[in-house]
């Protein structure tokens, strides 16, 4: 067999560049091992017949402005989304919430019940960097990261200077710097370590970007699926084969001179191509290409790799046979209207404190998340008048050096997690049908390279962001030593979330090596002066 490029990985991510490739007139094969494709874009009925959960990803940021969505059509093809007007409500114990809406005067109207000076600083940061500069932050999201000295060149003036004092900080010293009052503090603080990230030196940069996004979360119709079908779709349409299933398990990459020629998989049937673009996690992807074929410094970060920043999650799935109602809409209506729904810790101290109890590998005394209720918004997730709903909370790996105690004590967490949920709402513990404790446990038995429950496939510490996500030497999305190896997975640079970056990325760059049809007009890289 011999394609013009073979993918490996059904992920959303490999998708997506395959899907890139094939509308540029490549023969495309897609090889997944797992019978299904998605990877971390699943929906699957773990309740009850007829409820569908997003056991993974939820919150798809970034596709209303996404060149991946319109370049490839993805609503002809099945995949939409929606951006609830009520975007956001975080909920205190003592009854009150702070809202956030798609309009950032009304979310300003919340943070004012609070303070008046943090909804002025939100209005002028929020046009400043949700609007004005949002064009830069996309373009950086969707290019290869530059090294500090390139990316000085490129950005200058006033605001330019604002973003590169930011870089140098930790994520909580950032929002320090900005915010005055607790409440909006923490709101921004929490959703931090939603998309598993951590208050880590140098890693500031996450501040502008979180608040940028703060009120873009949009909702998959259908369930988180619906994108890898569609992908899927795309391929197919343009000539491209996807393979699934233990057939599809890629034993080795097969390089010669440094150079890929193809992969063998695990039936010994070997497929041929010069084109070899690996969607899967790096020290999967070095492994498989064979050691010897990179540099030291290539070999031992692989070896090296930090999966997580001490936390994964744990997922309360509920079918439910009325929408939650929360005691704090008694403060804000809009809360119970709101997409994504916070609460567990109400300071920065008890958020710092949670943490600390998982890195002692202990459960959380406060668990401390964020979830919604899909059906709110999109019927087709729950049986006619009937609805789902989950909980995110964080949670170590190991709970006293074990993650065996996940499977024992599921109905004692089910229990615990559910208290505390009722705990903020006048209804939830009425209307319960069905509940499931999706685990870090069985994250990974579901998703093999989300090692220690990654959901990210990689710690966005300072080493594993921008050209050091992965390895600078591999900042360009090739492999520097591999000649028709490339990347484009969750831990390439531009990785993690769902919004197909890396592999956008990964295909700009496959084009220019190989002189495909680059029919789409790429992103301009980054560039900035006020």
């Amino acid at each position: 067999m011999r394609y013009d490029a073979i993918v490996i990985g059904g992920g959303h991510n490999g998708l997506t560049c395959a899907a890139y490739l094939a509308k540029a007139g490549a023969d495309v094969l897609v090889v997944e091992r797992d019978d299904d494709i998605g990877g971390g874009t699943v929906t699957e009925e773990v309740t009850l017949p007829g409820f569908k959960h997003n056991l993974h990803a939820n919150y798809y940021i970034g596709f209303d402005v996404s060149p991946v969505y319109t370049d490839l059509e993805l609503e002809k093809h099945g995949f939409r989304f929606l951006m609830p007007p009520v975007q956001q409500a975080y909920l205190f114990r003592d009854g009150r919430a702070l809202v956030v809406h798609d309009d950032p005067q009304k979310t300003a109207a919340s943070i004012a019940r609070f303070s008046e000076k943090d909804a002025d600083t939100y209005l002028r940061l929020q046009e400043r960097w949700g609007v004005r500069m949002r064009p830069l932050l996309t373009s950086l999201l969707h290019n290869a990261p530059l090294s500090p000295r390139e990316l000085r060149e490129r950005l200058r003036g006033p605001e330019a200077d604002e973003l590169f004092s930011i870089m140098a900080l930790t994520p909580y010293q950032a929002i320090d710097r900005y915010f005055e009052d607790e409440h909006i503090r923490i709101l921004i603080k929490k959703l931090l370590h939603v998309v598993h990230a951590n208050n880590f030196p140098r890693t500031g940069i996450w501040f502008p970007l979180l608040l940028s996004n703060l009120n873009r979360m949009t909702l998959p119709v259908g369930g988180a699926i619906s994108l890898p079908l569609a992908l899927a779709r795309v391929i197919e349409a343009n000539g491209g084969q996807i393979l699934t299933g233990a057939r599809a398990h890629v034993e080795k990459i097969l390089v010669e001179n440094g150079h890929a020629r193809g992969v063998r998989l695990g039936d010994g049937a070997l497929v041929e191509s010069d084109i070899v673009v690996s969607g899967i996690d790096f020290p999967q992807t070095v492994r498989l290409a064979g050691e010897e074929n990179f540099s030291t410094s290539v070999r031992e970060k692989a070896i090296r790799w930090q999966w997580t920043d001490e936390h994964s999650l744990m997922t309360l799935h509920l079918a439910l046979d009325d929408r939650p109602q929360y005691k704090a809409a008694e403060f804000d209506a809009d809360v119970n209207d709101a997409y994504n729904v916070q609460f567990g810790v109400d300071d920065t101290t008890e958020l710092i404190e949670t943490f600390d109890d998982m890195r002692r590998e202990g459960f959380p005394r406060r668990p401390a998340g964020n979830g919604c209720c899909n059906s709110m918004f999109d019927a087709t997730y729950a049986p006619e008048g009937k609805h789902v709903a989950f909980w995110w909370p964080f949670a170590p790996y190991r709970i006293d050096g074990s993650v065996d105690v996940w499977d024992q004590r599921r109905d004692e967490f089910t229990e615990r997690l559910l208290g505390i949920w009722s705990s903020y709402s006048t209804n939830l513990s009425d209307i319960v049908l069905g509940s499931y404790l999706y685990t870090p446990l069985d994250i990974v038995r579901q998703r093999l390279n989300m090692v220690q429950g990654s959901v990210r496939m990689g710690a966005y510490t300072a080493d594993q962001m921008g050209v050091n996500r992965p390895h600078p030497e591999w900042a360009d999305y090739r492999t520097s030593t591999v000649d028709g190896l490339y990347h484009c997975g969750s831990s390439s640079a531009n990785g993690g979330g769902v919004n197909g970056y890396p592999a956008y990325v990964a295909a700009n760059a496959i084009v220019a090596d190989r002189g495909l049809n680059r029919w789409w007009k790429p992103l301009a890289g980054p560039a900035w002066e006020s």
